[in-house]
């Protein structure tokens, strides 16, 4: 498997020459989370909180798996960079899947973070393949999605927090930029993100073959 550094590197270079479309797309999918969750700083109304939580849950979650579907066969070299990947996930195949997938995650990771805040991470981290496994296996299920995630995961663990601890401290610089520059960061980092299951799938299935 190749290194954080070298997954990174080949994540850059295929962005040269898309990163116009990709920062649309993340502008499109930033200003669709805004629209979606307007109603949740409205702490004195709980009408639109609820409004938002189901915005949130039926059409943003679809949105945000149809933007991870589409980088994940952009790193494949199978796919270009459009804003119509926004729409990636509101069909019969994967819209149901993406949203009991992305909450059933969430639901176990919050049981195990209410335990210990390190036990929550870890199983979050075990998770974190869930998404791309269904965007590949539509057929799968998402508890099924998850079994082969945690599968996935076993030895790739720390070096997946490595790789997101790199995310997370772009965003906090971001800050300098107001946060523009997340316009870049995310795309860059939905790029690296695939390519990191891609390599994991690869070594599960060599291991899978032996």
């Amino acid at each position: 498997m190749q290194t954080n550094s070298q997954i990174r590197q080949s994540s850059l270079a295929a962005m040269k020459g898309n990163w116009g479309s990709a920062v649309l797309i993340t502008l499109l999918l930033i200003l669709i989370y805004a629209i979606c969750g307007a109603g949740s700083a409205d702490e004195d109304h709980i009408t639109p909180q609820m409004i938002a939580l189901v915005l949130l849950i039926f059409i943003y979650l679809p949105v945000e798996f149809g933007v991870l579907k589409m980088f994940l066969g952009f790193a494949r070299g199978e796919e270009s960079l459009s804003p119509s990947g926004l729409g990636g996930a509101f069909n019969g195949t994967y819209y149901w899947k993406a949203i009991g997938t992305s909450i059933l995650v969430g639901i176990y990771t919050f049981l195990w973070t209410l335990l210990l805040i390190v036990p929550g991470i870890i199983k979050g981290l075990s998770y974190s393949m869930s998404l791309y496994i269904i965007a590949e296996n539509p057929e799968m299920g998402a508890e099924a999605a998850i079994k082969r995630s945690m599968e996935m995961m076993r030895g790739y663990k720390m070096k997946f927090f490595l790789m997101q601890l790199g995310y997370i401290g772009w965003v906090i610089l971001s800050a300098v930029t107001l946060f523009i520059g997340l316009l870049w960061i995310i795309p860059y980092y939905q790029t690296v993100f695939a390519n990191f299951y891609l390599d994991v799938k690869a070594d599960y299935e060599a291991a899978r073959q032996q």
